[in-house]
């Protein structure tokens, strides 16, 4: 019953918004009734909340799930050479659930501001999204990101999410270039001056 309520409500929040979604919109939506919805939740701003952990935890199960041949980069003759394609290769399946998956968060991105319960949730989420993207950046680059970038893992993993959420926000107006094309053009553009230095 709670699945369904917040995926109920993930679809309407990200559709219609959270402030014209109502506890019975939801509820009809799962295929219960309101009280329903208050058996599993106290309030909508905890259902705002779980809806909130739940989306953030899935882009990071995402993030982990991207996976690198680390074995072939390791082999390649051109190590940098080969990396921005690994990256576009392991972004692109995300690709096409990221405008939708942007209209939710920018919903709650809003609750956020409206309510600090909601903002502490978010801070708390969008660290562990930043965290994870960080040290897989660490992973590709083995360690070795300043030395081939000119930028921190920090620095690299927060662009990237720059990509992702601007590529998202404009999809509407500019959708024909994927935030993996992007991503990949600017690991391309940040190792080119790097391309001499050895990586084994």
């Amino acid at each position: 019953m709670r699945d369904r309520l917040v995926a109920a409500a993930m679809t309407l929040f990200g559709e219609a918004g959270v402030q014209a979604t109502t506890i019975d919109d939801v509820a009809r939506a799962a295929g219960f009734t309101k009280g329903a919805v208050y058996s599993n939740f106290d309030s909508k701003t905890d259902l705002v909340i779980e809806v909130l952990e739940r989306e953030t935890q899935a882009q990071i199960d995402a993030l982990r799930s991207m996976t690198f041949d680390a074995e072939a980069l390791a082999t390649a003759d051109d190590w940098l050479a080969v990396l921005p394609e690994a990256v576009r290769r392991a972004y692109s399946p995300y690709d096409d659930g990221t405008a939708d998956d942007f209209a939710l968060m920018a919903e709650l991105r809003s609750q956020a501001v409206a309510d600090e319960r909601v903002m502490a949730v978010f801070v708390r989420q969008r660290r562990a999204v930043l965290e994870t993207l960080r040290g897989l950046v660490e992973q590709v680059f083995a360690d070795r990101t300043e030395e081939l970038t000119g930028l921190s893992a920090d620095a690299l993993a927060r662009l990237l999410i720059g990509i992702s959420v601007g590529s998202a926000f404009d999809a509407p107006a500019t959708g024909e270039v994927s935030a993996a094309d992007l991503m990949a053009d600017l690991v391309a553009a940040l190792t080119r001056s790097a391309r001499d230095v050895p990586t084994h």
